[in-house]
């Protein structure tokens, strides 16, 4: 299916080239156009088009007379990222994001009468915020709006100085401009320091050129005509088929998907499946009470917005934290009856909330990651505030949905309610998924995704990875006291096989990270081996290769946990990006804490209950020859032994070893876990079931 929507798109551009060839595309941008995402949409969609026809210049009239520069930031930046050469025509006013839209430009003209410039950020007021945090919030949206215009400018041949004057009025532009002012040129003023000219109308840029407007009619006069090359490539096109092709797959989000994170590598490779397979729609499950921020966020931000079919969100019966920012992310949203959704607040791993300043700082970081891929999807992008930062609310024209000073946490009734003659959030409550099929028009079959092999192994070794590192220990342990590599060796390399190879597949290790923790590991393995077999009481190798397998096991589970931390808007902080927090690791440290642990108390317990552990060579002879293991002679030689006898150790005893004691050569153990060399004198401490204990004399 997308080989042959591929095909089209190829087909329509090359069959269209010659339609704008000669021609420059028209948009109009006014306010609307960035505050509301739907416009914003189609603004785009066109533009895109335009490109696809063969256009090669588009021009932005622009007429912004107020408004937030901040939201109008990422938008400028999709216009400065655009394969065609772009003409801003200033008529009447490019103020706030305005101005931001211009200087994203190739060229800036003016109209008689029009100015530009005056876009510095704007913070809102809250109530329970002081003066001090409302200093820094006001701060970091300078920094972030100044570095963007600065930006912006630099990579369209404008002056950054121009730029940075505009945005903040403590740089000054002199003449035009003191210190304390901020920069706002008429036509006169802006020529020819920032635009090329003074032109009445469009005609002026266009000269011989046709402008052709870009409206919703433009968009669906599609050109009939296509090559007969083409209609054969097209012919020749195989459509990619698979389980999802032409289906509505549904993906369940229960109470736990949102925190395991090959959860999340498991949806990712589903929504690509459905794109590549051309299914109808995806459509996330969402019951649940919230889960890892981070992965969420890329989740929306990447996975979703790459999204070219359509996605749905049905709210049934929760969609807390990360599950109502997972809900917002899709193109659609439905509510069950009694459901929720909202309290999308950054905790700490333990569940605990923050200070004031670390919440700032959080919620500066969520509301600029997400409020992108929110806009992009055409919701209200207050109703994420408000479930972000408490100190938002909810306030639509007026009416108080929800006070200051409470996290946004909507029900059915108020995420449907009609506003302006639209829906809060929601489209409607239904009471399950093949209503939603009906409202949507979808005729597909109904599919529920469901992990692979792989993936089903991958989700549980992150669940119970301390398990296996519990398991590989002492397997590994009770194989350095036996000869040879016997059973116990299997067991601790397919233990951590295992967890190497399922971290792998779910993402924690990507490329030659994999390679890189498990060499560690080996390292670390070799060096315990080292220290427990060939130089017992060094202490060196074994603290050595203790710290490289807990680097490698902890780094390894900790994988999702490293994320940048970011401020408003998403752009890094400067100084503390990549700084190093110890709570990114809390989960592979506490996987580790409880293996070793684990590992331990396992170890002990063979030592002091199974002392046949080691030799398993008396099992052997049971089975082979016949017999019990107590007739072995070293066993019928042993429980003759009495406390207190003296005898000569004949092999190091690590712990364990032989001795010799009234002639007869049989097996010991060392007391108390000491190792002793060959040759030493020893006493019989306990001698219990053909155990012996010894200790030095």
């Amino acid at each position: 299916m997308k080989k042959l929507l591929f095909g089209l798109v190829l087909l329509v551009s090359s069959a269209s080239a010659a339609v704008m060839n000669d021609e420059m595309a028209h948009l109009t941008i006014t306010q609307s156009e960035i505050e509301n995402a739907s416009r914003w949409n189609e603004i785009r969609r066109w533009a895109g088009e335009a490109s696809a026809r063969g256009a090669k210049t588009v021009i932005f009239e622009i007429n912004v007379t107020q408004g937030n520069a901040q939201s109008a930031l990422p938008l400028a930046e999709e216009i400065a990222r655009l394969k065609l050469r772009t003409i801003a025509y200033v008529n009447t006013s490019a103020v706030a994001g305005g101005a931001l839209m211009a200087l994203a430009c190739d060229e800036i003209w003016m109209a008689p009468g029009s100015r530009i410039g005056a876009a510095p950020p704007i913070v809102p007021e809250g109530e329970n915020l002081s003066e001090k945090m409302q200093d820094t919030k006001l701060a970091e949206s300078l920094a972030v709006l100044k570095a963007g215009a600065r930006s912006l400018a630099k990579l369209k041949g404008h002056k950054p100085e121009i730029a940075e004057a505009i945005v903040d009025r403590e740089k000054g532009f002199e003449p035009h401009a003191a210190k304390g002012e901020l920069l706002l040129l008429d036509a006169d003023a802006a020529v020819p320091i920032l635009a090329k000219g003074i032109v009445r109308h469009l005609k002026g840029i266009a000269k011989d050129s046709k402008i052709i407007t870009l409206d919703a009619s433009w968009f669906e006069d599609k050109p009939s005509e296509i090559p007969k090359v083409m209609r054969e490539n097209l012919k020749n096109q195989k459509t990619a088929t698979g389980p999802y092709t032409g289906k509505t797959v549904v993906i369940p989000v229960g109470e736990e998907d949102l925190i395991i994170p090959a959860r999340f590598e498991f949806m990712k490779r589903t929504l690509r499946l459905c794109d590549e397979q051309g299914a109808e729609a995806v459509l996330f499950d969402l019951d649940t009470p919230g889960g890892m921020a981070w992965e969420t966020t890329t989740l929306m931000m990447q996975d979703l917005q790459k999204l070219t079919i359509k996605s749905i969100a049905y709210v049934n019966t929760r969609a807390i934290s990360a599950g109502a920012l997972t809900a917002m992310a899709t193109d659609a949203i439905y509510m069950a009856p009694a459901s929720s959704i909202g309290a999308a607040t950054p905790v700490t791993g333990s569940g605990d909330s923050m200070g004031e300043a670390e919440r700032a700082k959080f919620n500066s970081a969520f509301l600029g990651m997400a409020r992108a891929a929110v806009r992009a999807k055409g919701h209200d992008v207050r109703i994420l505030e408000g479930m972000i930062d408490k100190d938002a609310g909810l306030v639509i024209n007026g009416r108080i949905i929800v006070p200051k000073g409470q996290i946004v946490t909507l029900d059915a009734d108020q995420a449907t309610m009609l506003v302006d003659g639209k829906p809060l959030l929601a489209k409607s409550i239904v009471k399950n998924l093949d209503d939603i099929k009906k409202s949507e028009q979808l005729k597909g079959e109904t599919l529920v995704a469901e992990p692979t092999l792989f993936e089903s192994i991958a989700i549980w070794v992150t669940q119970f990875a301390w398990l296996l590192i519990l398991v590989g220990l002492a397997s590994g342990y009770l194989e350095m006291q036996t000869p040879g590599f016997g059973i116990a060796g299997f067991v601790a390399l397919i233990a951590f096989s295992i967890f190497f190879f399922g971290h792998y597949v779910a993402g924690s290790l990507v490329g030659h990270e994999t390679m890189v923790m498990t060499l560690i590991f080996i390292v670390g393995a070799v060096l315990i081996g080292v220290e427990l077999l060939a130089a017992p009481g060094t202490f060196l190798p074994g603290l050595i290769g203790f710290a490289f397998v807990m680097v490698s096991l902890v780094y390894t589970m900790s994988g999702w946990e490293i994320a940048p931390v970011m401020p408003a808007d998403g752009a890094p902080l400067p100084v503390e990006e990549n700084s190093f927090e110890l709570a990114q690791y809390a989960v592979g440290l506490r996987n580790f804490a409880l293996g070793v642990t684990g590992a331990g108390i396992l170890i002990t317990l063979m030592i002091l209950w199974v002392p046949e552990l080691r030799p398993f060579r008396a099992l052997v002879l049971e089975a082979s020859a016949g017999g019990r293991a107590s007739d072995a002679p070293p066993l019928r030689d042993a429980v003759r032994v009495h406390i207190g006898e003296t005898g000569i150790t004949r092999s190091a005893l690590r712990p364990y070893g032989s001795v010799e004691i009234e002639g007869q050569i049989m097996e010991a153990v060392a007391d108390a876990n000491n190792y002793l060399e060959a040759g030493m004198r020893v006493r019989v401490r306990e001698a219990t079931g053909g155990r012996i204990v010894v200790e030095p004399m």
